[in-house]
């Protein structure tokens, strides 16, 4: 057995997986629950809340089963050893394996959440047959991988590709990594949860909350403005991808999945029949990923 963590910008997700990726134990703890506690919270403690949560976790599966390595899929750029910058958790040069290691006697490795999830759909989802692909993880951040040729593309140095941190707004808003106008300030699902959480007078941002929200004022102009606003954001951000990588599907995971009925529909619509593309296509398959928000756990394993 295998175990894969994902950390995400909200919480953290820990499962035992199988030979065949089949998730047989999971847990998860959540990091960020409230808007009002998030701005308060110690990214010291931070790193070792989501730590010491992984290292308890391994210990408890090691007492179940053989585990044979453990891998980390991580929203930001990492090397073999080190978080060197998650810009959503505020932590920068992290060397987290050493410490995990010492803790568990269990070897670890680490790679990016997108990349990781990508691995997960190509050997056993929804990117089997696929020879060109691109992988978008949305959900408290953007994150991207290619599927080029039968390999997910990897940059030479680190920090590789950050598809998150292309300019879609000239002078736009400023997002976390210090530059203004990102993709991931205008299209992460956080953001789009923070207005209807304004708005409608939420003071927490769980899924559930607002599709409660969503569904329940499907009539509402401003909720209709800000489902539209979003919409054009991130179809404007996944044009820009079709157009350099020309892939022939387009996967989506993360918290992204838990909309679906609301989102994907109008994204496939506004990709397809706007005028964003530079080659009109009607054969892009855009379709959730398999494994939805589990798919950097079970990616993480075969790091």
């Amino acid at each position: 057995m295998k175990i894969g963590i994902d950390i995400g910008g909200s919480h953290v997700g820990i499962g035992l997986v199988d030979e065949f990726g089949n998730i047989q134990q999971k847990k998860e703890k959540y990091i960020v629950e409230k808007i009002e506690n998030e701005s308060q919270i110690s990214k010291k403690n931070l790193k070792e809340e989501i730590t010491q949560f992984i290292i308890q976790t391994i210990k408890e599966y090691q007492k179940m089963d053989f585990v044979e390595n453990v891998g980390i899929a991580v929203p930001g750029t990492v090397n073999q050893t080190t978080i060197i910058k998650a810009v959503n958790l505020g932590i920068e040069n992290y060397e987290i394996t050493p410490i995990i290691e010492k803790e568990t006697g269990t070897k670890v490795k680490l790679k990016n959440d997108a990349k990781c999830s990508a691995l997960a759909e190509q050997k056993y989802g929804n990117f089997s047959e696929c020879e060109n692909g691109l992988f978008l993880c949305i959900g408290t951040g953007v994150g991207g991988a290619v599927i080029y040729n039968g390999k997910v593309l990897e940059a030479k140095e680190v920090p590789g590709f950050e598809f998150s941190h292309m300019i879609i707004q000239k002078n736009g808003l400023q997002c976390n990594c210090g530059k203004r106008g990102c993709f991931e300030i205008y299209a992460s699902l956080k953001r789009f949860k923070e207005k209807i959480a304004y708005e409608f007078n939420l003071t927490t941002l769980r899924n559930e909350e607002i599709i409660k929200i969503i569904l329940n004022n499907k009539d509402d102009v401003r909720l209709k403005y800000f489902l539209n606003e979003y919409i054009e954001n991130l179809a404007i951000g996944i044009s820009n991808l079709i157009n350099i990588f020309e892939p022939e599907k387009i996967l989506i995971g993360g918290g992204f999945t838990d909309y679906k009925e609301i989102l994907l529909e109008p994204l496939k619509q506004q990709l397809l029949t706007g005028n964003l593309l530079f080659n009109k296509r009607n054969d892009i398959i855009i379709q959730l990923a398999k494994f939805k928000n589990d798919a950097g756990i079970i990616g993480a394993t075969l790091i």
